[in-house]
């Protein structure tokens, strides 16, 4: 997926860009920022890409992304 693409779906959501934090569970993982320093604003969602397919983690996915990732 075009990162381009990725970070435009960021923006429409809220944020000014987004960071590659790795796979999971078949997903491209992308956490979204608001540039520069600190970014937490409330829940740790992601965003989810697979295939041509983008769209933001529910709450529940964005815990288990953090809980099944912690150890890496």
């Amino acid at each position: 997926m075009d990162i381009d693409r990725i970070k435009a779906f960021a923006i429409s959501e809220g944020y000014k860009d987004v960071q590659y934090l790795g796979k999971w569970r078949g997903y491209d993982v992308y956490e979204p920022t608001m540039g520069e320093g600190v970014s937490y604003i409330g829940l740790p969602f992601i965003v989810l890409v697979q295939g041509d397919t983008i769209r933001m983690s529910t709450e529940e996915e964005a815990f288990q992304q953090i809980r099944e990732t912690e150890d890496d």
